[in-house]
C-alpha cells in the first residue's frame, strides 16, 4: 500500500506546510511520493530531498516580503506581464538547492505550474468568459526529473501579475493560483498511489478578495470552485486555521503552528485511514 502527500501553495499561508510535516515525522508516517504547488512545491522539494525539519525551519524563518520582492523597473508590459513585483527568493534557496534535479529527490516528487502558450492580458479580466480566456493560454504541467529544483520551484512560485513569468527550458510558467494549488489530481495520475492525502493551506476568499480589486472577485470564485475539484481527490485533506494574509511572511511561526495543530488533530483519521488500505 502506497500514500502520496499533496502540500497545497498559499504563499506565506502555506509555511503550515511544514507543521503538517514536523508531525507525520514525529509519528514516522513516511509519504511514498510528494507533490507540491507554489509554496508547498518549496517545502515538499526540500523535504523530498532528505533535508529534516530543522533545516526547513531556519529557511522558512529567514523568508521575508523585504527580501523576496522588490519593486520591479517594468510592470506594465504586455498587460501586466512584466510583473509588478521582482522576485529574489532564488536567492535565498539557491545555496541549499544548487543545482539539485527532481531526479534527485530521496522521496518521488511532483511540482507543478501553468505552462504559458501566450501572453495573459490581465486587463482583461473584466471581461465576459476570462477564465476561459486564460485557461486557452495556460496548461497544468508537471516539471520531469530532468528539470532543476530551483528552476521548477521559482516556475510553480511565479505568482501572475505580482511577478512575471519564469522561465524553464524555454518555456515560460506561473504559479496557477487556487486554479491548481492542490494538485491532487496529478498525484493521482503521475504517482498513483492507493491513498492521497493533502493539505489545504489556500487562504479564505474573504481574505483574498480584499486583496484584490472588486471586479477581479468573478474571478476569484471561479478559481475557488475549482479548489472543491482538487479537494475531493484526496482520501483526506488536512486544512490548517489561517487568518492572516499570504503576504505576512512574518507570520511565519503562527502558521507553522497552524498547520502542526491541523496535523495533529487529523492523526487518529490518517493511522485508520492508512492502516484500512494496508
Amino acid at each position: 500500500m502506497s500514500w502520496g502527500l499533496v502540500l497545497s501553495g498559499g504563499a506565506a499561508c502555506g509555511i503550515s506546510n511544514a507543521g503538517v510535516l514536523q508531525v507525520l515525522e514525529a509519528e514516522n508516517l513516511k509519504p511514498d511520493a510528494i507533490a507540491g504547488s507554489s509554496m508547498g512545491a518549496i517545502i515538499g522539494a526540500i523535504y523530498a530531498l532528505g533535508y529534516d525539519i530543522d533545516t526547513l525551519h531556519t529557511l522558512l524563518d529567514g523568508i521575508k516580503m523585504s527580501n523576496i520582492a522588490q519593486v520591479s523597473g517594468n510592470p506594465i508590459k504586455n498587460g501586466l506581464h512584466g510583473g509588478l513585483m521582482q522576485q529574489n527568493l532564488e536567492h535565498h534557496l539557491r545555496n541549499l538547492l544548487q543545482d539539485k534535479r527532481i531526479g534527485d529527490c530521496r522521496i518521488p516528487f511532483l511540482c507543478t505550474a501553468g505552462r504559458l502558450k501566450e501572453n495573459i492580458e490581465w486587463q482583461r479580466i473584466l471581461q465576459p468568459n476570462f477564465t476561459e480566456y486564460v485557461f486557452q493560454r495556460v496548461e497544468k504541467h508537471t516539471f520531469g526529473p530532468e528539470v532543476r529544483i530551483l528552476d521548477a520551484i521559482m516556475a510553480s512560485s511565479a505568482i501572475p501579475v505580482l511577478f512575471s513569468p519564469a522561465s524553464v527550458e524555454g518555456e515560460r510558467y506561473i504559479d496557477l493560483c487556487m486554479f491548481g494549488a492542490i494538485p491532487s489530481l496529478e498525484m493521482r495520475q503521475k504517482q498513483a498511489p492507493d491513498i492521497v492525502i493533502g493539505t489545504d493551506t489556500v487562504p479564505s476568499y474573504p481574505i483574498v478578495s480584499k486583496l484584490m480589486p472588486r471586479p477581479w472577485h468573478a474571478f476569484l470564485q471561479e478559481g475557488y470552485a475549482m479548489l472543491d475539484e482538487s479537494r475531493k481527490a484526496c482520501d483526506l485533506v488536512i486544512t490548517p486555521k489561517l487568518s492572516a494574509s499570504p503576504f505576512r511572511f512574518d507570520k511565519g511561526n503562527q502558521f507553522w503552528k497552524a498547520g502542526a495543530q491541523a496535523a495533529t488533530m487529523q492523526l487518529g483519521s490518517i493511522r485508520t485511514l492508512l492502516q484500512n488500505r494496508a
